[in-house]
């Protein structure tokens, strides 16, 4: 599937970055000294600080990110749940932001005044401070950054801890924000407009100390589980036949890997856990209502193997050939 407005790159088994994306990181970060109260910089789904904080910033570009399906609305919602979702995934809780956002001439008082008053509502409904940010006027399209701030309450999930011959674990459903964005149908639309990230389930995780490694489904299972796997220096095995999918994505008919793998925007939990462990994250899952679902094994070799995988494209920020 290719989405009109989303550059995407192909997938032929083998572990590899996004050229685009990783060049511009690496022009960024290579050789730039962290001081010393930085624990983990770029590499994971958030920075982590010395004293327990764990900080993320997301960008969100009209006709890159959203386009004018979304009302302001869910648009708030996103902006928010995407940014807890990286801060969830390292194991901590949001608690404060800081939003910057360039709108175009001639301005939209009706646009704005819905999106800020859905915003302010779901702050209030997390439990998140908005204390600062800016505002400034954009050439033609609106574009929003959000800077959010976490806590620890224990040791942080990181993507590079994970060790073979461990379980891989998914939470909830995969490939209904990729049915969505097709219109397969206004359940699955919703869900690619109001993504429900597990906002419990990495600071429980982190808290048990179940999972030895973690990061959210962002860009699709096939980019983000060959993130993790890099950065672990391990590989892994997935069977496709155990991938959770919503009886409204099976509905549609359509063939379900790719939108379950390629497509992203899922905004669940992917990590690894030892076997040892399995019992005691399936009622962790229970106790907080959330599927989880057993997806594969890690491996010795740094491969990956999800069979039927093959030709499908995965998200690329800014496509352009491998």
């Amino acid at each position: 599937m290719k989405p009109s407005f989303l550059p995407q790159i192909s997938h032929n088994g083998a572990m590899k970055d996004d050229p685009g994306e990783s060049s511009v990181i690496s022009a960024l970060t290579d050789s730039a000294a962290l001081p010393a109260w930085v624990l983990h910089g770029p590499g994971d789904d958030a920075a982590i600080l010395e004293n327990g904080q764990v900080l993320t910033t997301d960008l969100m570009v009209e006709d890159v990110h959203f386009d004018s399906r979304i009302s302001p609305e869910d648009l708030a919602w996103k902006l928010l749940a995407v940014n807890a979702s990286d801060v969830a995934a390292c194991g901590a809780r949001s608690s404060w932001a800081l939003l910057s956002i360039a709108l175009p001439e001639p301005l939209d008082n009706d646009w704005v005044n819905r999106f800020s008053q859905a915003f302010k509502s779901h702050l209030a409904t997390l439990k998140i401070a908005l204390i600062g940010g800016d505002t400034t006027r954009s050439p033609k399209r609106k574009m929003l950054n959000l800077c959010l701030c976490g806590q620890l309450e224990s040791a942080p999930l990181l993507r590079s801890s994970a060790s073979p011959n461990e379980d891989v674990w998914v939470s909830g459903t995969l490939g209904d924000a990729s049915a969505g964005f097709s219109g397969m149908s206004p359940e699955l639309t919703r869900r690619w407009h109001r993504p429900e990230p597990p906002l419990e389930l990495g600071p429980a995780l982190a808290s048990r100390e179940l999972a030895s490694a973690a990061m959210d489904l962002s860009d699709g299972l096939l980019q983000d589980l060959e993130k993790l796997c890099k950065a672990s220096r391990i590989g892994a095995k997935i069977n496709p036949l155990l991938l959770p999918s919503s009886p409204a994505l099976k509905a549609t008919g359509d063939a379900l890997l790719g939108h379950q793998v390629a497509f992203g925007e899922d905004y669940q939990l992917l990590f690894t856990a030892s076997p040892q462990h399995r019992e005691a994250i399936a009622i962790l899952g229970s106790d907080l209502g959330l599927l989880l679902t057993r997806i594969g094994t890690t491996l010795v070799d740094e491969t990956i193997e999800l069979p039927g995988s093959e030709t499908l494209e995965g998200w690329s920020h800014f496509g352009g050939p491998q």
